[in-house]
């Protein structure tokens, strides 16, 4: 490589560094204070029923700061509030801080795009942008359960979701051919009365048996668009009552035929319609095998088999079997088995054959303590024994001594008469061995 074009490569990286120092320098005010570049950010744009002030806005310019940020309507009115579904303005005014001050031809953006804004002299501006509020769909942020009540009871239901402006609560048999405001279910249902608050909450009062089964949803309405729920199950349990003795009953007596009530009409099948869209229901269905979940138009989804946990209910024995109930864990469908004689377990076996190995352990370990016990006692009554045998001769022994070396008077050089006396006596009849035992006992 030549000189020359070592040259241009290490000009060029010099330039690159160059530019690259000068872009993080802040573009919008020069060294004067003069800002030709102002940049704004808001949050998020207007939706639909969202809170007019639930967007923020701020400023990343040096030496700029808002000092006021309103929403105006299409007639140029404040808003307050949530917004509808029309044409809004945003107004912010930016004002520059001393020693800042706006060029007169400052560029001014709003989330990255230009937009038009008004001179309130050098030191303030006002920008202004145009938004058509967007219009989203219900989002369903809580489905109705199914309810397990008795009869004469009252079952009731909760349903939420956003961006909603109307509920409908819907009602269907559990064949699906009958469907039915819920409003209407005290002309299906004599006695059954309606409440709530006509909006996420739905209550069924004085529920009869003659409703088990029957489902219930909510379908939400909003500026963008409609939402449905999944389907809640009425599970009506009918107590149980003692059956009466029987009596004789009258003769019956004619009753005027019942005037005959309108049938519902029977709604579409919605496997029919081209446009269905398949929802799900939240709960569970199943039969011995399997469980699945199911649209209101019969397609199913999520089916596999039961995933059981076994609990034992009753032990088994030798001479009867024992019983198993079991839960599955996805569904919650229950049932009981039969459950064979296994005999012990290995664990219990391993248990009980630590418990007779420490047992036998033990009582080896009380005999042989009870042996070695014996054995040091007669070490020690014998060892005391022969400790007395010693003394005594020891005693005799030194009796000897003193009567050897002339006891009682005597001397070595002419010795008395008693040195060559018997051992067994003196003269005087007393005996050497007390008279020795004096001696010493005088010493």
């Amino acid at each position: 490589m030549t000189n020359t074009r070592r040259r241009l490569i290490t000009g060029f990286l010099f330039l690159c560094l160059c530019l690259s120092f000068c872009g993080l320098l802040p573009l919008e005010a020069s060294a004067e204070g003069e800002i030709s570049k102002v940049l704004v950010t808001l949050s998020k744009e207007p939706v639909a029923m969202d809170g007019v002030y639930s967007a923020s806005v701020a400023t990343s310019t040096e030496g700029c700061t808002i000092t006021s940020y309103g929403w105006f309507d299409s007639n140029g009115s404040p808003v307050d509030g949530t917004f509808g579904t029309g044409t809004y303005q945003v107004q912010i005014t930016v004002a520059a801080s001393d020693p800042y001050h706006f060029a007169d031809t400052v560029e001014v953006y709003l989330n990255n795009t230009a937009v038009n804004y008004s001179s309130n002299g050098s030191s303030s501006l006002t920008l202004y942008k145009d938004y058509a509020a967007q219009l989203w769909a219900p989002s369903i942020t809580k489905h109705p359960t199914s309810e397990n009540v008795e009869e004469g009871e009252l079952a009731s239901f909760v349903a939420m979701a956003t961006y909603t402006e109307t509920y409908e609560w819907t009602a269907t048999s559990p064949d699906g051919k009958t469907t039915c405001n819920c409003n209407d279910l005290p002309d299906l249902f004599p006695g059954v009365s309606i409440g709530g608050d006509g909006r996420e909450k739905m209550n069924i009062r004085n529920v009869p048996k003659e409703m088990d089964g029957w489902k219930v949803r909510c379908t939400f309405t909003g500026p963008g668009g409609s939402a449905t729920s999944n389907w809640a199950t009425v599970n009506v349990k009918v107590p149980a009552t003692p059956s009466p003795s029987p009596s004789p009953s009258p003769s019956p007596s004619p009753s005027p035929s019942p005037s005959p009530s309108p049938s519902p009409t029977a709604s579409p099948n919605p496997a029919d319609d081209p446009n269905h869209v398949h929802t799900y229901s939240g709960t569970w269905s199943y039969d011995d095998n399997k469980h699945w979940r199911e649209c209101e138009c019969g397609s199913k989804t999520d089916e596999a088999e039961h995933d059981m946990e076994w609990t034992v209910i009753t032990e088994a024995t030798k001479e009867t079997p024992g019983t198993e109930q079991g839960v599955c864990k996805v569904c919650g469908y229950t049932t009981q088995r039969e459950a064979e004689y296994k005999g012990m377990s290995l664990i219990v076996k391993i248990l009980l054959g630590l418990v007779i190995l420490a047992l036998i352990l033990g009582a080896a370990w009380f005999v042989l303590n009870a042996i070695s016990n014996n054995k040091r006692r007669k070490r020690r009554k014998s060892s005391r024994s022969s400790g007395g045998y010693t003394s005594r001769s020891e005693s005799s022994r030194r009796s000897r001594s003193y009567n050897d070396y002339g006891g009682h008077g005597g001397n070595h050089s002419g010795g008395s008469h008693e040195r060559y006396e018997p051992r067994h006596g003196r003269h005087d009849g007393s005996s050497y061995d007390q008279w020795d035992d004096s001696r010493w006992g005088d010493r």
